[in-house]
């Protein structure tokens, strides 16, 4: 079975610790019968929300059940489970191809659950198949131009994508790698001293202890580490451009910059705020320049900012801008320029008035 399909039907056993230990349950008869019921059901093309409430409910109403349903995604990876449903294969040669259209109809219905996720009022249903979406192993996440996503970690801990960005997620027994590929994200991390948590960004380590921080990658050796709660230490990493690798540990309300090259940097003690208002789908200025206006504006547009000939602003620009209604922000900025906002081929032009 490919790793993204493994990942996706085997992290559903994370909800609870079942690891091979002289505490291991296993769920009975009756409860195996009824979670494997609930994969067929799960699977079919024609799963409506009274499903997916009945499954919540169940899933939730004995220890059993989520024994059961843990034994039941064990037991798929097998291919035991056709062994309960005959009648989907009749005979060894096509059961290779039988396990490709469950693993397609499992996606399908698992999609449908989150289409319809705003009907269910069982919220633990939110908790219990989070773990099955989002904690796979190896599994790279990313966000397009202008889009926002939350990555949930079976642990409780919370990962927000800024606009075109992609982490990769590498889990273990006994340590949380995040490779922050491109971009920026917002970590809340849920503490576990025996688990730490790691985001590596070019040449430097952050460490959480126990925390919530943000991280802007700028381009391949260039990022800033703000600090909102808790403690985080940076590293640079063993062999960087630096002469000897720094260490440093950040407290609340402060942030740094480092690059590959020239190594570690205090940044003034900015407005935290500032630096986070993305999370909330908010640009926001303070005293920005033209230039400076442009720049994180491009962050979010598809159809970039260009500069008509001879635009020059002496101009400032303070207050709160939406990063999500970027056509209305774009003709505030232009208004508080006193430039004139057009199409130009496919992008965006900002140019003198005319007289």
């Amino acid at each position: 079975m490919p790793k993204e399909e493994h990942a996706l039907l085997g992290a559903g056993r994370n909800m609870k610790n079942t690891g091979k230990n002289s505490s291991y349950k296993i769920a009975e008869g009756p409860a195996i019968e009824q979670a494997l019921g609930w994969v067929v059901r799960l699977r079919s093309d024609s799963v409506a929300d009274a499903d997916i409430e009945a499954f919540a409910d169940w899933l939730v109403a004995s220890e059993q059940h989520e024994l059961a349903w843990n034994q039941a995604i064990d037991t798929w990876e097998t291919a035991g489970l056709l062994s309960y449903m005959p009648d989907l294969m009749p005979d060894a040669e096509t059961a290779g191809s039988v396990q490709d259209n469950l693993v397609r109809l499992m996606r399908r219905a698992f999609a449908g659950f989150w289409r319809s996720l705003t009907t269910v009022s069982v919220s633990v249903a939110v908790i219990a198949l989070a773990v099955l979406i989002f904690q796979d192993n190896g599994r790279t996440y990313s966000t397009a131009i202008g889009e926002y996503q939350q990555v949930l970690l079976d642990d409780g801990s919370l990962i927000e994508l800024n606009t075109n960005s992609s982490v990769t997620l590498s889990i273990s027994d006994s340590l949380r790698e995040i490779e922050l590929v491109r971009g920026e994200a917002f970590f809340t991390v849920a503490p576990n001293k025996d688990k730490p948590f790691i985001v590596h960004v070019g040449g430097a380590d952050v460490q959480a202890l126990g925390t919530a921080f943000n991280i802007y990658r700028q381009g391949a050796e260039r990022a800033r580490v703000h600090v909102v709660e808790g403690v985080v230490r940076v590293s640079e990493a063993e062999g960087s451009a630096v002469a000897a690798p720094e260490s440093r540990m950040l407290l609340a309300d402060q942030a740094l910059e480092f690059s590959e090259t020239s190594g570690m940097a205090d940044l003034p003690r900015q407005n935290i705020q500032q630096a986070t208002a993305w999370r909330e789908g908010q640009i926001l200025f303070d005293s920005a320049s033209l230039s400076e206006a442009t720049t994180l504006l491009n962050r979010y547009l598809e159809h970039k900012i260009v500069l008509g000939d001879g635009v020059q602003s002496a101009h400032k620009i303070s207050g709160i801008f939406s990063s999500r209604e970027r056509e209305t922000t774009l003709v505030a900025v232009a208004q508080a320029f006193d430039l004139e906002l057009s199409r130009q081929d496919n992008n965006w032009l900002l140019s003198k008035p005319n007289p």
